[in-house]
C-alpha cells in the first residue's frame, strides 16, 4: 500500500539532501538512508510505470513475467533493470552492517533482490522463448536486455554473498548461476 501510495504522488521522498547531525553515527547512516529513499522512489516510480509491484507479482511458469507478451516485456525489463540497478546502489561493506539502521536497511532490500531477481529471471527466460519470433528491431533490443542481464547477475551475486556474511540463513540466499537461468 505504501509504494501504491508513493506511485500515486507527484513528489516522491526527497532525501537527496538528507544528513542526520545529531552524532557521527548520524553521518554515518545518512548516506545509506539517501540510497535507500532513491531505491523507494525508484520502485514507485516503476509501479507507477508498469501498474503493479515486481516484488509482489505471482512467480514461475504461470506468472506475469512468464506470461508478457513482447511489447510488454520490452517495456517493462528495462524498468524492472533500473530498479535492481538501484537497488545495488546501495553499496554496502560488513564493516558498516554493524550499524542496526545500515542493517535493517540492507535486509529490506535483501528480501525485495530475491524477489526482484525471480522477476527478472522469469522475464529473461519468457524473453529468450519469444526471440525467434520477434521482429528485427525488437530482437535488437531483446538482446540487450539479455546482455545487461549477464552483467548484473554478478553484482546480484556479489549482494547476496554479502547476506550471506551478516548471518542470512543459506537456505534463504538463491543460488545464482548461470545455469539456473535456463531451468525453473
Amino acid at each position: 500500500r505504501f509504494i501504491q501510495y508513493l506511485a500515486s504522488r507527484t513528489s516522491l521522498f526527497n532525501l537527496s539532501n538528507f544528513i542526520d547531525k545529531t552524532g557521527s553515527h548520524g553521518y554515518d547512516m545518512s548516506t545509506f538512508i539517501r540510497r535507500y529513499a532513491r531505491y523507494l522512489n525508484e520502485k514507485a516510480f516503476a509501479y507507477r510505470q508498469m501498474a503493479f509491484d515486481f516484488t509482489r507479482v505471482k512467480k514461475g511458469a504461470e506468472g506475469v513475467m512468464r506470461t508478457m507478451t513482447t511489447e510488454k516485456l520490452l517495456k517493462g525489463m528495462p524498468v524492472l533493470q533500473t530498479q535492481i540497478d538501484t537497488l545495488l546502489e546501495f553499496d554496502v561493506h560488513p564493516k558498516e552492517l554493524n550499524n542496526g539502521i545500515i542493517n535493517a536497511a540492507f535486509l529490506l532490500l535483501f528480501k525485495d533482490l530475491v524477489k526482484l531477481f525471480a522477476s527478472y529471471n522469469d522475464g529473461i527466460i519468457n524473453l529468450l522463448e519469444k526471440f525467434f519470433k520477434m521482429k528485427k528491431s525488437d530482437c535488437k533490443e531483446a538482446l540487450e536486455i539479455y546482455k545487461r542481464f549477464l552483467t548484473r547477475v554478478t553484482k546480484i551475486g556479489e549482494f547476496m554473498k554479502l547476506a550471506e556474511t551478516v548471518g542470512v540463513d543459506k537456505n534463504d540466499i538463491p543460488d545464482i548461476n548461470y545455469v539456473s537461468y535456463f531451468t525453473y
